[in-house]
């Protein structure tokens, strides 16, 4: 499926004509820049091959840790390794091997893996306990100095005085159309606030602020349907990548016409906490539930509270693949098919966070706190191994209709 976005690069529009063999997408659409005195204008999008030749060739350091920042460095290696690249080399700066405690403790990064399969010098990220006034500066024989540093998702904020190492520029690929969603969770936000169009930003590294720079290049991508973390996260990284080479390719260009963020259309996104995931069924809906796995199930799931009967005891549980019921009590055959003690199907006067078992999907259902359904395909007690729904029901003696998550 292919997802149309507009690509705005700085004061001017290049021709449709320009973009669709270069990106690959089948439709766009005009818009106004959201940023401060933006004017539209045409230019060509390509650089002649003979000009390409003209310029400098560069070398790049690329600074990222974790599976956003895997794209676009292939999409620079894949960039360097084509006949007349201007790109010369690059190197690596990420996480450093873990040698201690346990084998996946051993494992490189898989930006680490990468980096070594195309024979890239790679260099250690700065020690957590030491930051970057304990960190070294990469040193190479080969590199008087760096023409760009390329920071994507690396999780430090580069000093002013690594800034300033490169000849032309740090730049940094940020998942969002800023000044949109400056933080360090611009996806998750987007997808739990059901935004209908999403992006890509390449800017310049502020020296005092994060996703504070001149902004270089922008795509806007239009949301997929029912987006996960992960998926959306795949698609802003291919895009993230097409538009860094784009920016390494045209610098001069992008760097002419880069535009000041407008500080009143700031907004934030935080990370979301695990105590966020604590399931709250007397405040939400079941569609906002499924929002929040789908945003942030990735990294805490949401959980909730199983009080053991007769037992005293409170036990923790996560709850896995998630989805939004239909109102099956308007469905007589979906009604019929739950197991409950008094033959009942889920209502909207059902006390929330109430289980129903719903034997034809073998899933439990959960009265949310408008009298929606959030489903349940799997769940996991805390130093346990992950159940389905069906052996919870079974296993632990649940009483359809009777018992309840708090």
């Amino acid at each position: 499926m292919s997802h149309p976005f507009v690509l705005t690069w700085a004061r001017y529009r290049k021709p449709l004509s320009a973009f669709s063999s270069r990106v690959g997408c089948s439709s766009y659409k005009c818009m106004p820049s959201p940023f401060v005195g933006s004017q539209l204008a045409t230019r060509p999008f390509s650089v002649s091959t003979d000009r390409r030749k003209e310029q400098e060739r560069v070398k790049i350091l690329f600074f990222g840790s974790d599976s956003f920042s895997v794209p676009h460095l292939e999409a620079l290696i894949a960039e360097k390794n084509k006949p007349g690249s201007i790109i010369e080399r690059i190197d690596v700066v990420s996480p450093k091997e873990r040698t201690n405690k346990s084998k996946r403790d051993a494992e490189d990064s898989p930006l680490t893996l990468l980096a070594k399969a195309h024979n890239l010098s790679t260099f250690p990220s700065p020690d957590r306990k030491g930051g970057f006034e304990a960190w070294t500066y990469p040193e190479d024989k080969h590199v008087d100095a760096w023409d760009f540093g390329v920071v994507v998702s690396f999780g430090w904020f580069l000093p002013n005085d690594v800034i300033t190492r490169f000849k032309k520029a740090g730049i940094n690929v940020h998942p969002s159309l800023l000044p949109k969603y400056r933080g360090s969770a611009p996806m998750q936000r987007a997808i739990l606030n059901q935004d209908n169009t999403t992006g890509v930003t390449v800017q310049l590294l502020d020296p005092n602020e994060f996703d504070a720079g001149k902004i270089l290049a922008q795509a806007e991508v239009t949301m997929p349907e029912n987006p996960t973390y992960r998926s959306l996260e795949s698609l802003l990284a291919k895009k993230g990548g097409e538009l860094v080479v784009d920016v390494i390719n045209h610098y001069d260009e992008r760097r002419r016409d880069a535009l000041t963020q407008d500080p009143t259309k700031v907004t934030k996104a935080n990370q979301i906490s695990r105590e966020a995931c604590k399931a709250q069924w007397a405040k939400w809906d079941a569609a906002r539930a499924e929002r929040l796995h789908r945003a942030n199930g990735f990294r805490y799931p949401i959980t909730a509270t199983w009080n053991v009967k007769d037992s005293g005891k409170s036990l923790s549980i996560s709850l896995f693949d998630l989805f939004s019921v239909d109102d099956l009590s308007q469905n007589a055959t979906a009604s019929s098919g739950y197991a409950t003690e008094n033959g009942d199907a889920p209502t909207k006067t059902s006390p929330p966070g109430t289980i129903f078992y719903h034997r034809p999907t073998e899933t439990l259902h959960v009265t949310c706190s408008d009298g929606s359904l959030l489903g349940v395909k799997a769940a996991q007690f805390e130093g346990k191994k992950r159940v389905s729904a069906k052996d919870l029901y079974n296993g632990h003696h649940l009483k359809s209709g009777v018992s309840r998550f708090e």
